[in-house]
């Protein structure tokens, strides 16, 4: 299990650290673009673009840290109306719902990534699959995530 654990918090991590890089990168670029269009007036069309995918990235990799933490909004009313050992079998079900919903992610953001691949970006000339393998490599740390944040709630119940 160690081996397991220690790989998820590794992949977690990336995925945080990646997210920050992008969400700084992007916030830059921006910045960039308001200068090029507001004092030099002159506008440069791609930072736009750029800084569209480097928040998609941004987010979609942040959810695994989100997931990790347990950052994301639980609806605890209905498992707070049950008895304590029952409660363990519906956070094991959310979790397993979630592991389906995250693997659809990938393998569906997967195909769509294959589909776009001739498609070039406007205003920067590469493919669209650039952008949309945010959709697979976000699902796939977020799945790490899900996976480190169960294994914390197990080892927490009684």
């Amino acid at each position: 299990m160690k081996p397991i654990r220690s790989t998820g918090e590794v992949i977690v991590r990336i995925a945080h650290n990646l997210s920050a890089l992008l969400l700084a990168a992007a916030t830059a670029l921006v910045f960039f673009q308001v200068v090029t269009r507001f004092v030099l007036g002159d506008a440069a069309g791609w930072s736009e673009v750029l800084a569209r995918g480097l928040i998609v990235w941004s987010t979609l990799l942040a959810a695994a840290a989100g997931f990790r933490l347990g950052a994301m909004i639980p609806i605890d009313f209905l498992r707070s109306l049950l008895p304590a050992s029952l409660q363990i079998w519906v956070i094991r079900l959310v979790t397993l719902l979630t592991l389906v919903f995250l693997a659809i992610l990938v393998w569906q953001g997967w195909a769509m990534t294959l589909r776009v691949q001739a498609q070039r970006v406007a205003m920067l000339g590469t493919s669209m699959s650039l952008f949309y393998a945010a959709i697979p490599a976000g699902a796939m740390a977020a799945i790490a995530g899900v996976i480190l944040h169960h294994l914390d709630q197990e080892r927490q119940q009684p």
